[in-house]
Protein backbone atom coordinates (compact mmCIF):
# COMPACT_ATOMS: atom_id res chain seq x y z
CA UNK A 1 0.00 0.00 0.00
CA UNK A 2 0.84 3.86 -0.59
CA UNK A 3 -0.10 7.05 -0.52
CA UNK A 4 0.09 8.42 -3.08
CA UNK A 5 -0.53 12.57 -4.27
CA UNK A 6 -1.17 14.05 -7.12
CA UNK A 7 -0.51 17.61 -7.66
CA UNK A 8 -2.63 19.23 -10.84
CA UNK A 9 -5.12 16.45 -11.23
CA UNK A 10 -7.59 18.67 -12.99
CA UNK A 11 -6.30 16.88 -15.84
CA UNK A 12 -8.92 14.02 -15.46
CA UNK A 13 -7.29 12.14 -18.49
CA UNK A 14 -3.99 11.94 -16.72
CA UNK A 15 -5.57 11.28 -13.43
CA UNK A 16 -7.36 8.59 -14.72
CA UNK A 17 -4.34 7.26 -17.00
CA UNK A 18 -2.48 6.94 -13.11
CA UNK A 19 -5.37 5.35 -11.98
CA UNK A 20 -5.52 3.08 -14.55
CA UNK A 21 -2.07 1.73 -13.72
CA UNK A 22 -2.34 1.45 -9.98
CA UNK A 23 -5.39 -0.84 -10.26
CA UNK A 24 -3.34 -2.68 -12.77
CA UNK A 25 -0.38 -3.18 -10.13
CA UNK A 26 -2.10 -5.25 -7.75
CA UNK A 27 0.55 -4.96 -5.35
CA UNK A 28 -0.66 -1.09 -4.74
CA UNK A 29 -3.96 -2.03 -4.09
CA UNK A 30 -5.53 -0.73 -1.02
CA UNK A 31 -3.93 1.89 -1.74
CA UNK A 32 -4.90 5.92 -1.54
CA UNK A 33 -4.53 8.52 -3.93
CA UNK A 34 -5.19 11.86 -2.98
CA UNK A 35 -6.15 14.39 -6.27
CA UNK A 36 -5.33 18.29 -5.49
CA UNK A 37 -5.85 20.71 -7.98
CA UNK A 38 -6.50 24.47 -7.21
CA UNK A 39 -9.99 24.34 -10.00
CA UNK A 40 -12.66 23.05 -7.71
CA UNK A 41 -14.44 22.09 -11.27
CA UNK A 42 -11.77 20.34 -12.73
CA UNK A 43 -10.91 18.56 -9.63
CA UNK A 44 -14.21 17.31 -9.37
CA UNK A 45 -13.94 16.16 -12.46
CA UNK A 46 -11.07 14.25 -12.18
CA UNK A 47 -12.48 12.30 -8.94
CA UNK A 48 -15.92 11.73 -10.16
CA UNK A 49 -14.18 10.18 -13.24
CA UNK A 50 -11.31 7.86 -10.83
CA UNK A 51 -14.37 7.13 -8.69
CA UNK A 52 -16.69 5.84 -11.45
CA UNK A 53 -13.59 3.90 -13.35
CA UNK A 54 -12.52 2.17 -9.69
CA UNK A 55 -16.03 0.73 -9.17
CA UNK A 56 -16.78 -0.41 -12.36
CA UNK A 57 -13.56 -2.36 -11.82
CA UNK A 58 -14.35 -3.47 -7.91
CA UNK A 59 -10.69 -2.05 -7.30
CA UNK A 60 -9.21 -1.73 -3.85
CA UNK A 61 -8.23 2.24 -4.23
CA UNK A 62 -9.17 4.56 -1.97
CA UNK A 63 -9.64 8.28 -3.09
CA UNK A 64 -9.40 11.29 -1.53
CA UNK A 65 -9.68 15.56 -3.04
CA UNK A 66 -8.87 18.61 -2.22
CA UNK A 67 -7.86 22.29 -3.29
CA UNK A 68 -5.76 22.88 -0.12
CA UNK A 69 -2.30 21.38 -1.19
CA UNK A 70 -0.63 21.29 2.57
CA UNK A 71 -3.60 18.95 3.73
CA UNK A 72 -3.13 16.80 0.58
CA UNK A 73 0.56 16.17 1.59
CA UNK A 74 -0.36 14.99 5.08
CA UNK A 75 0.98 11.59 4.97
CA UNK A 76 2.20 11.41 1.58
CA UNK A 77 4.28 8.55 0.45
CA UNK A 78 4.78 9.60 -3.32
CA UNK A 79 3.98 13.11 -5.09
CA UNK A 80 2.79 13.66 -8.37
CA UNK A 81 3.55 16.97 -9.43
CA UNK A 82 1.71 17.74 -13.03
CA UNK A 83 1.12 21.29 -12.87
CA UNK A 84 1.26 24.03 -15.43
CA UNK A 85 1.17 27.18 -13.58
CA UNK A 86 -1.41 29.31 -15.38
CA UNK A 87 -2.46 26.98 -17.88
CA UNK A 88 -1.55 28.13 -21.44
CA UNK A 89 -3.25 31.28 -22.76
CA UNK A 90 -0.15 33.78 -20.88
CA UNK A 91 2.21 31.44 -22.46
CA UNK A 92 0.73 32.14 -25.96
CA UNK A 93 0.15 35.44 -25.30
CA UNK A 94 4.37 35.28 -24.00
CA UNK A 95 4.54 33.60 -27.67
CA UNK A 96 2.91 36.52 -29.47
CA UNK A 97 4.76 38.84 -28.19
CA UNK A 98 7.96 37.66 -29.02
CA UNK A 99 7.29 36.86 -32.43
CA UNK A 100 6.48 40.52 -32.55
CA UNK A 101 9.59 41.09 -31.75
CA UNK A 102 11.50 38.93 -34.60
CA UNK A 103 11.54 35.65 -32.18
CA UNK A 104 9.99 33.04 -34.69
CA UNK A 105 7.91 30.64 -32.31
CA UNK A 106 8.61 32.43 -29.09
CA UNK A 107 11.77 31.88 -26.90
CA UNK A 108 12.78 29.01 -25.19
CA UNK A 109 13.25 25.91 -26.08
CA UNK A 110 11.70 25.39 -29.28
CA UNK A 111 8.10 25.17 -27.63
CA UNK A 112 8.23 28.17 -25.33
CA UNK A 113 5.76 26.84 -22.97
CA UNK A 114 8.14 23.93 -21.85
CA UNK A 115 10.11 26.84 -19.94
CA UNK A 116 6.47 27.98 -18.32
CA UNK A 117 7.23 31.66 -19.21
CA UNK A 118 9.91 33.62 -19.32
CA UNK A 119 12.91 32.65 -17.06
CA UNK A 120 10.72 29.47 -16.10
CA UNK A 121 9.99 31.76 -13.15
CA UNK A 122 6.25 30.08 -12.31
CA UNK A 123 7.11 26.86 -12.28
CA UNK A 124 10.19 27.12 -10.45
CA UNK A 125 8.66 29.19 -7.53
CA UNK A 126 5.75 26.43 -7.32
CA UNK A 127 8.32 23.63 -7.17
CA UNK A 128 10.47 25.15 -4.66
CA UNK A 129 6.73 26.36 -2.63
CA UNK A 130 5.72 22.70 -2.89
CA UNK A 131 9.00 21.34 -1.48
CA UNK A 132 9.17 23.82 1.23
CA UNK A 133 5.68 22.51 1.85
CA UNK A 134 7.17 18.62 1.86
CA UNK A 135 10.30 19.26 4.05
CA UNK A 136 7.64 20.35 6.66
CA UNK A 137 4.81 17.89 6.24
CA UNK A 138 6.08 14.74 4.76
CA UNK A 139 9.97 14.92 4.50
CA UNK A 140 10.51 11.60 3.91
CA UNK A 141 8.26 11.53 0.64
CA UNK A 142 9.35 10.83 -3.02
CA UNK A 143 8.94 13.75 -5.41
CA UNK A 144 8.06 12.27 -9.19
CA UNK A 145 8.31 15.71 -11.14
CA UNK A 146 6.88 15.40 -14.16
CA UNK A 147 5.91 19.00 -15.23
CA UNK A 148 7.83 21.26 -17.75
CA UNK A 149 10.61 22.15 -17.60
CA UNK A 150 12.18 19.11 -16.30
CA UNK A 151 15.17 19.46 -16.50
CA UNK A 152 15.21 23.05 -14.91
CA UNK A 153 12.67 21.73 -12.21
CA UNK A 154 14.54 18.42 -11.35
CA UNK A 155 17.56 20.46 -10.92
CA UNK A 156 16.70 23.33 -8.78
CA UNK A 157 15.04 20.72 -6.78
CA UNK A 158 17.84 18.35 -6.24
CA UNK A 159 20.16 21.28 -5.82
CA UNK A 160 18.27 23.65 -3.72
CA UNK A 161 16.18 21.62 -0.85
CA UNK A 162 16.34 17.70 0.98
CA UNK A 163 13.11 16.59 -1.13
CA UNK A 164 13.90 13.24 -2.45
CA UNK A 165 13.37 14.54 -6.21
CA UNK A 166 13.48 11.82 -9.42
CA UNK A 167 12.46 13.65 -13.13
CA UNK A 168 10.00 11.86 -15.25
CA UNK A 169 9.18 12.15 -19.27
CA UNK A 170 7.97 9.63 -21.87
CA UNK A 171 9.65 10.74 -24.63
CA UNK A 172 12.29 8.22 -24.48
CA UNK A 173 9.57 5.22 -25.61
CA UNK A 174 9.90 6.98 -29.32
CA UNK A 175 12.85 4.36 -29.81
CA UNK A 176 9.92 2.78 -31.22
CA UNK A 177 9.10 4.55 -33.83
CA UNK A 178 12.73 4.04 -35.01
CA UNK A 179 12.08 0.34 -34.84
CA UNK A 180 9.17 0.31 -35.98
CA UNK A 181 9.38 2.01 -39.33
CA UNK A 182 13.37 0.49 -39.65
CA UNK A 183 11.29 -2.96 -39.91
CA UNK A 184 12.32 -4.44 -36.64
CA UNK A 185 10.08 -5.43 -33.41
CA UNK A 186 10.04 -2.82 -30.59
CA UNK A 187 9.84 -5.83 -28.22
CA UNK A 188 12.91 -7.52 -29.76
CA UNK A 189 15.73 -4.69 -29.35
CA UNK A 190 17.36 -3.54 -26.81
CA UNK A 191 17.93 -0.08 -26.03
CA UNK A 192 19.85 2.76 -24.00
CA UNK A 193 18.97 6.78 -24.29
CA UNK A 194 21.05 8.75 -22.82
CA UNK A 195 21.37 12.62 -22.42
CA UNK A 196 18.99 15.66 -20.81
CA UNK A 197 15.36 15.89 -20.75
CA UNK A 198 14.48 16.93 -24.09
CA UNK A 199 17.84 15.89 -25.29
CA UNK A 200 18.39 12.35 -25.28
CA UNK A 201 20.10 10.42 -28.18
CA UNK A 202 20.03 6.68 -29.01
CA UNK A 203 23.53 5.87 -27.86
CA UNK A 204 22.91 1.75 -27.98
CA UNK A 205 20.58 -0.11 -30.46
CA UNK A 206 21.32 -3.90 -30.46
CA UNK A 207 18.43 -6.47 -32.36
CA UNK A 208 18.92 -9.96 -31.17
CA UNK A 209 22.60 -8.99 -29.46
CA UNK A 210 23.92 -7.10 -33.11
CA UNK A 211 24.37 -3.61 -33.60
CA UNK A 212 21.07 -2.30 -35.25
CA UNK A 213 22.32 1.43 -36.05
CA UNK A 214 23.75 -0.32 -39.65
CA UNK A 215 20.26 -1.16 -40.22
CA UNK A 216 19.29 2.66 -39.58
CA UNK A 217 21.66 3.42 -42.11
CA UNK A 218 20.42 1.43 -44.67
CA UNK A 219 16.95 2.50 -44.42
CA UNK A 220 18.20 6.32 -44.65
CA UNK A 221 19.58 5.38 -47.95
CA UNK A 222 17.24 3.24 -49.52
CA UNK A 223 13.50 3.70 -48.28
CA UNK A 224 13.73 7.17 -46.10
CA UNK A 225 13.53 9.37 -49.48
CA UNK A 226 10.06 7.45 -50.66
CA UNK A 227 8.60 7.78 -46.92
CA UNK A 228 9.54 11.55 -47.13
CA UNK A 229 7.75 12.29 -50.71
CA UNK A 230 4.24 11.98 -49.20
CA UNK A 231 5.10 14.51 -46.48
CA UNK A 232 3.20 13.13 -44.00
CA UNK A 233 5.51 10.98 -41.53
CA UNK A 234 6.33 11.12 -37.76
CA UNK A 235 8.71 13.80 -36.43
CA UNK A 236 10.93 10.93 -35.30
CA UNK A 237 11.78 9.39 -38.71
CA UNK A 238 11.89 12.82 -39.98
CA UNK A 239 14.47 14.35 -42.44
CA UNK A 240 15.32 17.00 -39.97
CA UNK A 241 16.18 13.54 -37.34
CA UNK A 242 18.18 12.40 -39.86
CA UNK A 243 19.55 15.42 -40.34
CA UNK A 244 21.28 15.93 -36.79
CA UNK A 245 22.22 12.13 -36.68
CA UNK A 246 24.44 13.20 -39.66
CA UNK A 247 25.70 16.03 -37.83
CA UNK A 248 25.66 15.04 -34.64
CA UNK A 249 26.54 11.14 -34.48
CA UNK A 250 23.84 9.99 -33.01
CA UNK A 251 19.71 9.70 -33.52
CA UNK A 252 18.19 11.98 -31.59
CA UNK A 253 15.08 10.55 -29.14
CA UNK A 254 11.75 11.82 -28.60
CA UNK A 255 11.66 15.22 -28.17
CA UNK A 256 15.16 15.78 -29.05
CA UNK A 257 13.79 16.42 -32.65
CA UNK A 258 12.85 19.12 -32.34
CA UNK A 259 14.79 20.80 -29.27
CA UNK A 260 18.38 19.60 -30.02
CA UNK A 261 18.64 20.02 -33.64
CA UNK A 262 19.86 23.04 -35.01
CA UNK A 263 18.25 26.34 -35.08
CA UNK A 264 18.60 26.68 -38.86
CA UNK A 265 16.26 24.08 -39.16
CA UNK A 266 13.48 26.27 -37.08
CA UNK A 267 14.03 29.89 -38.61
CA UNK A 268 10.40 30.06 -40.55
CA UNK A 269 7.25 27.96 -41.83
CA UNK A 270 8.42 26.58 -45.04
CA UNK A 271 11.87 26.05 -43.32
CA UNK A 272 10.45 23.87 -41.04
CA UNK A 273 7.97 22.28 -43.68
CA UNK A 274 10.98 21.16 -45.51
CA UNK A 275 12.56 19.25 -42.19
CA UNK A 276 9.60 18.41 -40.75
CA UNK A 277 6.81 17.60 -43.20
CA UNK A 278 3.41 19.68 -44.36
CA UNK A 279 2.38 20.67 -40.51
CA UNK A 280 6.11 21.79 -39.89
CA UNK A 281 5.91 19.35 -36.94
CA UNK A 282 4.62 19.33 -33.17
CA UNK A 283 5.65 22.49 -32.49
CA UNK A 284 4.77 24.66 -35.39
CA UNK A 285 2.04 26.80 -35.97
CA UNK A 286 -0.35 24.22 -37.16
CA UNK A 287 1.05 21.28 -34.91
CA UNK A 288 1.20 23.26 -31.62
CA UNK A 289 -2.54 24.61 -32.56
CA UNK A 290 -4.13 20.83 -33.48
CA UNK A 291 -2.51 19.96 -29.79
CA UNK A 292 -3.97 22.73 -27.81
CA UNK A 293 -7.24 22.15 -29.77
CA UNK A 294 -7.21 18.31 -28.63
CA UNK A 295 -6.66 19.20 -25.10
CA UNK A 296 -9.66 21.02 -24.78
CA UNK A 297 -11.39 18.52 -27.13
CA UNK A 298 -10.72 15.89 -24.98
CA UNK A 299 -11.40 17.96 -21.30
CA UNK A 300 -15.21 18.42 -23.05
CA UNK A 301 -15.36 14.75 -24.30
CA UNK A 302 -14.52 14.11 -20.44
CA UNK A 303 -17.08 15.97 -19.14
CA UNK A 304 -19.52 14.74 -21.20
CA UNK A 305 -18.71 11.34 -19.96
CA UNK A 306 -19.43 12.40 -16.68
CA UNK A 307 -22.84 13.84 -17.36
CA UNK A 308 -23.55 10.29 -19.06
CA UNK A 309 -24.22 8.90 -15.36
CA UNK A 310 -25.19 5.44 -17.33
CA UNK A 311 -21.60 5.62 -19.82
CA UNK A 312 -19.33 2.33 -19.20
CA UNK A 313 -15.71 4.47 -18.40
CA UNK A 314 -14.25 1.03 -19.65
CA UNK A 315 -15.61 0.78 -23.16
CA UNK A 316 -14.31 4.45 -23.66
CA UNK A 317 -11.09 4.06 -21.54
CA UNK A 318 -9.92 0.49 -21.30
CA UNK A 319 -8.09 -1.04 -19.30
CA UNK A 320 -4.39 -1.12 -20.04
CA UNK A 321 -1.18 0.18 -18.94
CA UNK A 322 -0.29 4.18 -19.98
CA UNK A 323 3.32 3.58 -20.57
CA UNK A 324 4.22 6.17 -18.19
CA UNK A 325 6.56 5.58 -15.10
CA UNK A 326 5.23 7.37 -12.17
CA UNK A 327 3.11 4.24 -10.98
CA UNK A 328 6.31 1.92 -11.84
CA UNK A 329 8.87 4.29 -9.66
CA UNK A 330 5.56 4.06 -7.06
CA UNK A 331 5.46 0.06 -6.76
CA UNK A 332 9.35 -0.17 -7.11
CA UNK A 333 10.33 1.51 -4.10
CA UNK A 334 7.08 1.13 -1.68
CA UNK A 335 7.41 -2.71 -2.67
CA UNK A 336 11.23 -3.17 -3.44
CA UNK A 337 10.86 -4.74 -6.66
CA UNK A 338 14.20 -3.80 -8.36
CA UNK A 339 13.14 -2.31 -11.87
CA UNK A 340 15.00 -0.30 -14.60
CA UNK A 341 13.84 2.45 -15.95
CA UNK A 342 14.75 6.05 -17.71
CA UNK A 343 14.76 8.92 -15.11
CA UNK A 344 15.91 12.65 -14.73
CA UNK A 345 18.50 12.08 -11.39
CA UNK A 346 22.11 13.50 -10.29
CA UNK A 347 24.99 12.75 -12.69
CA UNK A 348 26.76 11.36 -10.25
CA UNK A 349 29.56 10.02 -12.30
CA UNK A 350 27.04 8.04 -14.71
CA UNK A 351 27.41 10.57 -17.71
CA UNK A 352 31.21 11.25 -18.28
CA UNK A 353 32.02 14.90 -19.30
CA UNK A 354 28.65 16.43 -17.01
CA UNK A 355 29.03 17.73 -13.37
CA UNK A 356 27.77 15.44 -10.69
CA UNK A 357 25.19 17.80 -9.85
CA UNK A 358 23.89 18.27 -13.67
CA UNK A 359 20.48 15.93 -13.90
CA UNK A 360 20.70 13.51 -16.50
CA UNK A 361 18.05 11.74 -18.22
CA UNK A 362 19.78 7.52 -18.20
CA UNK A 363 18.43 4.31 -16.96
CA UNK A 364 18.43 3.97 -12.83
CA UNK A 365 17.49 0.97 -10.88
CA UNK A 366 14.77 1.72 -8.93
CA UNK A 367 14.42 -0.55 -5.24
CA UNK A 368 13.46 -0.08 -1.67
CA UNK A 369 16.73 1.08 -1.42
CA UNK A 370 15.95 4.21 -3.86
CA UNK A 371 17.53 5.55 -7.46
CA UNK A 372 20.51 4.62 -8.83
CA UNK A 373 22.13 5.83 -11.87
CA UNK A 374 23.53 3.33 -14.69
CA UNK A 375 26.98 4.32 -15.63
CA UNK A 376 26.12 5.21 -19.67
CA UNK A 377 30.04 6.20 -20.88
CA UNK A 378 30.54 9.08 -23.00
CA UNK A 379 28.93 11.08 -25.71
CA UNK A 380 30.51 11.66 -29.42
CA UNK A 381 32.22 15.36 -28.99
CA UNK A 382 29.88 16.85 -31.41
CA UNK A 383 27.02 16.06 -29.57
CA UNK A 384 28.53 17.09 -25.98
CA UNK A 385 29.99 20.39 -27.54
CA UNK A 386 27.49 21.44 -29.99
CA UNK A 387 24.23 20.59 -27.75
CA UNK A 388 24.39 19.42 -25.08
CA UNK A 389 27.34 21.71 -23.40
CA UNK A 390 24.97 24.89 -24.50
CA UNK A 391 22.05 23.21 -23.25
CA UNK A 392 23.61 22.68 -19.92
CA UNK A 393 24.82 26.74 -19.77
CA UNK A 394 21.31 27.58 -20.67
CA UNK A 395 20.57 25.38 -17.78
CA UNK A 396 22.76 27.42 -15.85
CA UNK A 397 21.56 31.11 -16.71
CA UNK A 398 18.10 29.73 -16.22
CA UNK A 399 18.51 28.63 -12.70
CA UNK A 400 20.99 31.60 -11.80
CA UNK A 401 19.12 34.17 -12.67
CA UNK A 402 15.91 32.76 -10.74
CA UNK A 403 17.96 32.00 -7.55
CA UNK A 404 19.87 35.47 -7.52
CA UNK A 405 17.04 37.58 -9.04
CA UNK A 406 18.73 39.15 -11.61
CA UNK A 407 16.77 40.35 -15.06
CA UNK A 408 20.10 40.83 -16.67
CA UNK A 409 21.11 37.52 -16.76
CA UNK A 410 17.84 36.99 -19.04
CA UNK A 411 18.92 39.40 -21.10
CA UNK A 412 22.09 37.79 -21.54
CA UNK A 413 20.71 35.00 -22.32
CA UNK A 414 18.61 36.26 -24.74
CA UNK A 415 21.66 37.49 -26.93
CA UNK A 416 22.88 33.82 -27.31
CA UNK A 417 19.89 33.23 -29.71
CA UNK A 418 20.55 33.64 -33.00
CA UNK A 419 17.84 35.97 -33.92
CA UNK A 420 18.85 38.58 -31.70
CA UNK A 421 20.30 41.39 -32.99
CA UNK A 422 21.18 43.84 -30.37
CA UNK A 423 21.10 44.29 -26.38
CA UNK A 424 18.50 46.65 -27.08
CA UNK A 425 16.78 44.48 -28.86
CA UNK A 426 16.76 41.64 -26.06
CA UNK A 427 16.17 43.86 -23.04
CA UNK A 428 13.08 45.24 -24.95
CA UNK A 429 12.02 41.55 -25.04
CA UNK A 430 12.43 40.67 -21.60
CA UNK A 431 11.01 44.04 -19.75
CA UNK A 432 8.08 43.81 -22.09
CA UNK A 433 7.26 40.29 -20.97
CA UNK A 434 7.77 40.85 -17.03
CA UNK A 435 5.59 43.89 -17.56
CA UNK A 436 2.36 41.64 -18.55
CA UNK A 437 -0.33 41.84 -16.23
CA UNK A 438 0.69 37.83 -15.06
CA UNK A 439 3.94 38.09 -14.90
CA UNK A 440 3.45 40.83 -11.82
CA UNK A 441 5.30 38.51 -9.27
CA UNK A 442 8.12 38.09 -11.65
CA UNK A 443 8.94 41.11 -12.33
CA UNK A 444 9.35 42.22 -8.94
CA UNK A 445 11.57 39.18 -8.68
CA UNK A 446 13.79 39.95 -11.50
CA UNK A 447 14.99 42.91 -10.41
Amino acid sequence: MANIVLIGAGSASFSLALLRDVILTKSLWGSRMVLVDIDPERLALAETLATRYRDELKADIQFASTVDRRKGLEGAEFVICAVKVGGYGPLEAERKIAEEQGYYRGIGDRVSCYYGGVGAYHQLKFLMDLASDMERICPDAWLIQTANPVFEGTNILTRNTKVKTVGVCHGHFAYRDVANKIGLNPDEVSVQVVGFNHYTWLTHFRHKGRDAYPLIDRWIEEKAQAYWSSGEYSEQMSPGAVDAYRLYGLFPIGDAVRCATPWWHHTDPKTKERWYGKTGGFDSEIGWSRYLRRKVELHDSLVRLVNESNAALLEKYPLKASGEQHIPIVDAIANDKETTLQLNIPNDGCLDGVPDDVVVEIPAIVSGRGVQGVRVGRLPAPVMNHVMIPRMMRLEHILNAYMNRDRKTLVLMLMEDPRTRSFEQAQRLIDTLLAQPWNTEAAKHYR
